[in-house]
């Protein structure tokens, strides 16, 4: 009989960030062969474990008195290579080819890899989709795209142990079966993995699941006993905002005749003809690098090609004298996976929170009492109102999220752009949010979602897109 060879061991672990206890007395034992998933809701301390065991942060050696090398790869790409602080969210839409970044040449997907080229190398980055992004900067990248090319990267490294944090989220169906089934493979094969998960929906090959909650071990032991929590939110109160509803003062949210967005001969968009009208509720869908991203930054202001194209928003041609961005932007609650990876990290949630009513980055410097109100009541229908003081960047990943999504609701907008709102909440955060989406009258919304079972049930019209192009739209029955 075998003696098992432990990878890590805890042993009472707790971990503070600044004065905030984020780990208390955690005990855990990885051994090889193992393949380990964290699991539990948004701020329980799924990341920082992560964090802990890569090395990110510190540890007392009594309390981590076995530890393997591991590599993680997280939701934020910040790197001698390539940081998101060094660029302004816009760029990514206003960059070509040829731009440099401080004096020097911008850093496409294949200096990224930084791989030696061989037959191996080549075989991953054609399995995970990637071959036709390799000279394309990696600022351009989608989201799930640039999730593709991290998880590569490391890939390419042969690492001793793999963390992955939600490695799925923000990938399309297609490539997250792919993914999977990958995963499954190298664990087969030997490979160290444990990854930070949804527990609704764990890989086949996940041998044993660790359930936090509150920063400590709810429940731990073999992947066959655990049970996932049911929710069930269908008597919970939706709260009433005192802010007034902005008035649909328009007809057509959204016109788009022919439009066409390229990068030299690329076409990122093909003749896109879409009509938003005041009241409806529309899905977006599509795979990653579809042109999803694209689509929403020509409807919300932020590509520089919108004007040369035939794009009226809410009543009004784009670019037409006399109309401003701003007055665009001040209708829309927006969220988007890219406007996450940007934002500050220095500023307060509740500061977060408030900049939705400017539109941009800055917090205002006079807040209305309603405003004040609804930010409180909406930080406790989410439970996450012990945070409305923490530093953006000391939130987990989906607090982060979290907050966003209530920065897009605060001015009770007549419009919300909500692009994969519900990345990294937990079952229980999603369907509150559903609920509040769906008590909201006579909004307009367009939701992008790579999983339809996300949607809210009031989302009534859908359309796909697929390399830049749109399919016929439909109606969704429910």
């Amino acid at each position: 009989m075998s003696v098992p060879e432990p990878l890590f061991s805890l042993n009472n672990l707790s971990v503070k960030r600044g004065a905030e206890p984020v780990l208390t007395n955690v005990s855990l034992t990885i051994d090889r062969g193992q393949c380990w998933a964290i699991v539990g809701p948004i701020g329980s301390g799924k990341t920082t474990l992560v964090q802990v065991l890569a090395g990110q942060l510190p540890a007392m050696r009594d309390q981590l008195p076995q530890r393997t090398q591991a590599t993680l790869v997280s939701f934020r790409e910040e790197s001698h290579q390539f940081s998101y602080t060094r660029h302004f969210y816009q760029q990514r839409y206003q960059a070509t080819l040829v731009d440099n970044q401080d004096g020097k040449p911008a850093l496409t997907v294949r200096g990224y890899l930084a791989a030696v080229w061989s037959d191996e190398a080549l075989a991953l980055v054609q399995r995970m989709g990637i071959e036709p992004l390799l000279d394309v900067e990696f600022l351009k990248l989608s989201n799930g795209q640039t999730r593709k090319a991290r998880i590569a990267k490391v890939l390419l490294q042969h690492p001793a142990m793999l963390l992955l944090d939600n490695p799925f989220v923000g990938l399309d169906a297609r490539f997250r079966a792919e993914l999977i089934e990958w995963l499954g493979e190298l664990v087969q094969a030997g490979q160290p993995l444990m990854l930070v998960a949804d527990e609704t929906a764990l890989p086949a090959f996940v041998t044993h699941v660790v359930k936090l909650d509150k920063g400590q071990v709810a429940w731990i032991g073999p992947r066959t006993e655990f049970v996932p929590a049911v929710i069930n939110g269908s008597d919970w109160v939706v709260p009433a905002l005192q802010t007034p509803p902005q008035p649909a003062d328009f007809t057509d949210a959204f016109r788009l005749t022919d439009v066409t967005v390229r990068y030299g001969d690329k076409k990122l968009l093909d003749a896109v003809n879409w009509t938003v009208r005041a009241g409806e509720r529309w899905a977006l869908l599509g795979h990653n690098g579809a042109g999803k991203s694209i689509l929403l930054s020509v409807l919300y202001g932020d590509h520089p090609q919108a004007y040369a194209n035939q794009v009226y928003v809410f009543d009004h041609r784009r670019g037409k004298p006399g109309t401003s961005i701003w007055d665009v932007k001040r209708r829309i609650g927006f969220v988007s996976p890219e406007l996450h990876l940007y934002f500050p990290r220095h500023l307060t949630a509740r500061q977060v929170g408030l900049t939705g009513l400017t539109d941009t980055l800055v917090v205002p410097a006079r807040v209305s009492a309603e405003a004040q109100h609804d930010l409180g009541t909406l930080l406790r229908y989410f439970g996450v109102d012990h945070l409305a003081n923490r530093a953006f960047g000391t939130l987990s990943t989906g607090e982060q999220r979290l907050t966003l999504l209530i920065r897009a609701l605060l001015k009770n907008a007549a419009m919300l752009i909500l692009d994969e709102p519900f990345q990294a909440l937990d079952a229980r955060q999603v369907v509150l949010a559903r609920n509040l989406l769906d008590s909201l009258p006579h909004k307009t919304i367009v939701f992008v979602t790579h999983d339809p079972a996300e949607l809210p049930a009031s989302i009534n019209h859908r359309v796909d897109i697929c390399n830049g192009q749109l399919s016929e739209p439909s109606h969704i029955v429910t």
